[in-house]
């Protein structure tokens, strides 16, 4: 899922929001604008009750966004990265660079989130106790509260990905003393859960002619069973990069890339001609300047290749995700499923070496041959990448 648009930074947090929210806000507030905020009990016109429908939607938003920031500062306050939160089409997901250390700390930072939604929707449900019914701010403080205590509530569900599957990992993490084992578990429960709903929603919308609730169960039940078994994909290959170094699985570079070369003669001249995914850009002295990748080169309108160049769309150094070739590839690979980056450089004694990306991993696991300690990659000689094609290798100025 890519990021989207970023609409602010929140405690050294990037907040994105994805193309898929535009959805579901609209249909958020064309449902209360024409439901939740009916013309008979509130005598709105129709501009007050759009208002307040806009406005409700967007502050369920902020309740889902503080959600979100409830999972990431506990997790930072473990030590863990975060490097962003996306809000979509089903609420948010936080991007974190690792899980927790432990049983305890993974229970903490999943209920963090749930609990988050019940304090809001307490508070919200009590406020609108406090002022005149029926009244705007009735409507909103009562709505408010009752969609995060919802929230809260569904989130604890012992389905993984849900938070409340994220609590149940944590225990049978504790029980196991296997993380990749209680990943597995839990995913499984998460996947019946999903089913559940799917079917639940079939029901709904065949027992009471409710077709878009009916719709929004099995969407939502689609979604919980698609991430529970990306899951257990995701912890099978973990388990088999047990024991293994990113130096055994990254990719070395067929050769080097210049900056200042247009993203035509790149595209021709090298991606098309080596078969490349990524290639290292670097300056006359070998030193790393970036990466580019063919995922750049599609981000850019094909006019436009004949005039701009590599150093102009490639990924700058300073942003790369960086490895040590000795890292554990385990940590390594769960840095790329759950993160945007194409690949992670592998960087030793301050020299890029080579990449790690998925299908590296995928090589390594097929060449392997799941016994991972008896497979070991050529390593890096010290030497710089082979020279560009059809060209001489640059000379260091004397």
């Amino acid at each position: 899922m890519g990021r989207g648009l970023r609409i602010a930074r929140i405690f050294g947090i990037d907040v994105f929001i994805h193309p898929s929210w535009l959805l579901v806000f609209i249909l958020v507030a064309w449902t209360l604008a024409t439901s939740w905020f009916p013309a008979d009990i509130y005598h709105w016109s129709a501009a007050t009750t759009w208002t307040v429908a806009i406005l409700s939607a967007l502050l369920l938003f902020v309740s889902v966004l503080v959600h979100e920031l409830a999972h990431s500062l506990v997790a930072k306050a473990q030590g863990i990265p975060v490097r962003s939160i996306t809000l979509f089409l089903l609420g948010g997901v936080s991007t974190i660079g690792s899980e927790a250390s432990s049983p305890g700390r993974e229970a903490l930072m999943a209920g963090a989130g749930p609990a988050s939604s019940l304090v809001i929707g307490a508070v919200c449900l009590l406020g609108s106790r406090a002022v005149q019914s029926p009244s705007v701010a009735y409507a909103m403080l009562f709505y408010l509260g009752s969609v995060n205590l919802l929230l809260g509530v569904f989130n604890l569900l012992p389905g993984f990905p849900l938070d409340g599957g994220r609590v149940l990992r944590a225990f049978l993490w504790s029980v196991t003393h296997d993380f990749l084992k209680a990943t597995r578990w839990a995913a499984r429960a998460g996947n019946l859960f999903g089913m559940l709903l799917i079917a639940g929603g079939v029901l709904l919308a065949l027992a009471t002619s409710n077709v878009i609730e009916g719709f929004w169960f099995g969407l939502i039940g689609w979604m919980v069973m698609q991430a529970s078994r990306s899951a257990v994909q995701q912890s099978r290959v973990e388990g088999r990069l047990d024991g293994v170094s990113v130096r055994q699985i990254m990719t070395l570079p067929p050769t080097w890339i210049p900056g200042d070369i247009t993203l035509r003669k790149a595209a021709h001249d090298y991606f098309l001609a080596l078969n490349a995914r990524c290639l290292p850009v670097q300056d006359d002295y070998g030193r790393l300047e970036g990466v580019l990748c063919i995922s750049d080169l599609q981000a850019v309108d094909q006019r436009a290749w004949g005039v701009d160049q590599v150093q102009d769309v490639m990924t700058p150094v300073g942003r790369l995700e960086t490895a040590s070739p000795d890292d554990p590839a385990q940590a390594v690979f769960h840095r790329l499923a759950t993160s945007d980056a194409d690949e992670i450089a592998v960087i030793e004694d301050g020299r890029f070496i080579g990449f790690v990306d998925r299908a590296s991993v995928q090589r390594f696991l097929q060449i392997g041959g799941g016994h991972p300690r008896h497979y070991v990659a050529p390593r890096d000689t010290g030497t710089r990448p082979p020279p560009m094609p059809d060209d001489e290798p640059p000379q260091r100025p004397a």
